[in-house]
């Protein structure tokens, strides 16, 4: 009886190592074993449905890498702006200081040309109205600064001080509507005086109708009056016209200094004559 079961065993184990080295035979042998038609069969069924599969998830594949794409480039947008932002407010900065160190340049340069004594100023301060034209300056009486001292750039005339405090001192400008500057046209010698105007030009009075003035002159400081030094830059004659009940002409000039963008000023500390 165990004999026979046994041997039944043997049988069946036989068999079945034999069954499976038939299949892998005809696996390895080709195309044209059943096991490969069946592969082949199964791949045809399979197909489809693995493109269709993969036919789906492509726009989804697309979109996300869109979409991680897409957020490096604002990421990198972003840290250009920020790069942009920075390197236009450094350019601005390095064009201040330029501009401010030419005109300390042109300024240390006029001095030093400049027959008088004068002391460097910053206007730290200006009229809140057009009704006056005047500055506040960083020089006052302990710096050795004195009440009616001449105020010029080394493009012209600024005006005069009038008011001192220990470390400040106000200065009324040419423009203004109560300031009267001695002048001469360097052209001819012909003299008048120069008033301020409330829109901030210059008005040349005092000049005989039939005197020779053209556009263009240059007009100077004349010296007379004891207030300001001679030949100091004023304007130059922009508008001429006739008046009809006046023996003067009516003359603007274009002032030399634009005095509402001043930033840095010197101070004459010598009187003139001395």
């Amino acid at each position: 009886m165990y004999s026979r079961t046994s041997n039944r065993s043997r049988s069946i184990l036989v068999f079945l190592l034999v069954l499976a080295a038939l299949i892998i035979t005809l696996y390895y042998r080709g195309s044209g074993g059943v096991i490969s038609r069946a592969q082949g069969l199964a791949l045809t069924v399979v197909a489809p449905a693995q493109s269709a599969v993969a036919a789906i998830g492509t726009p989804f594949r697309r979109i996300s890498q869109y979409s991680l794409r897409l957020s490096e480039v604002t990421r990198e947008n972003q840290r250009l702006q920020r790069e942009n932002i920075e390197l236009n407010a450094n350019i601005g900065r390095l064009r201040q200081v330029s501009a401010e160190n030419e005109r300390l340049r042109s300024l240390a340069g006029f001095r030093d040309d400049f027959k008088l004594r004068t002391t460097a100023a910053l206007v730290i301060g200006r009229s809140p109205t057009s009704w006056q034209s005047v500055a506040t300056i960083s020089l006052g009486s302990q710096d050795g600064i004195k009440e009616r001292a001449s105020v010029v750039t080394d493009r012209g005339l600024v005006g005069q001080v009038v008011t001192l405090t220990k470390g400040t001192a106000i200065v009324q400008m040419i423009d203004d509507r109560r300031s009267g500057v001695a002048v001469e046209v360097v052209r001819t010698g012909a003299t008048g005086i120069v008033e301020g105007r409330l829109n901030g030009t210059l008005r040349l009075r005092f000049i005989a109708g039939d005197a020779d003035i053209k556009q263009g002159d240059l007009v100077v400081t004349s010296g007379t009056g004891g207030v300001y030094p001679r030949g100091i830059k004023v304007g130059r004659v922009n508008e001429i016209s006739d008046t009809a009940y006046s023996l003067e002409k009516e003359i603007l000039l274009r002032p030399a200094v634009v005095y509402r963008k001043l930033s840095e000023v010197l101070v004459v500390t010598d009187r003139p004559g001395e």
